[in-house]
């Protein structure tokens, strides 16, 4: 338990995990891209960013074929989300992409419906994956479409 007793652990349902496995899947469709989602209570060290990057490595986003990985990653309670790419995808979009990204996650939030703002969030990287990590995905489905929670 946190503070004034508010547990830690980020609880999702049965139906919100499968609705966020679909939005991963349809996501990663027409690109050599791989997407992951984390989701947590609050971000340790110096920043969600910072947090981001140490679980795409955590999680093994990195050591896709061509670094084309993607990690979603929120922290709930401090209001704050990230997106985390691999060399194969990052340089190739602009900073503002990316940020527009986590104001999609938290216009979701903030209407009270986290699931519409994270599967928009999904649909804008499948999106930016399907120009950036253009071909075939022959490689194949290299990371499980799961959402991780902490």
């Amino acid at each position: 338990m946190g503070e004034a007793g508010i547990p830690l652990n980020v609880t999702l349902t049965t139906a919100e995990r499968r609705a966020l496995q679909d939005a991963i899947a349809a996501a990663e469709r027409g690109h050599r891209g791989e997407i992951r989602v984390h989701i947590e209570s609050r971000y340790p060290g110096d920043g969600p960013l910072g947090r981001a990057e140490a679980l795409y490595q955590e999680l093994g986003i990195g050591k896709t074929r061509d670094d084309t990985g993607v990690l979603l990653y929120i922290a709930e309670r401090d209001h704050k989300a990230a997106v985390f790419a691999g060399s194969g995808v990052y340089g190739a979009r602009k900073p503002a992409l990316w940020k527009d990204i986590a104001a999609a996650v938290a216009e979701g939030y903030a209407a009270g419906d986290r699931l519409s703002g994270l599967v928009r969030a999904l649909a804008m990287i499948g999106d930016i994956l399907r120009e950036t990590a253009r071909g075939d995905d022959t490689a194949g489905d290299e990371l499980p479409n799961q959402v991780t929670t902490g």
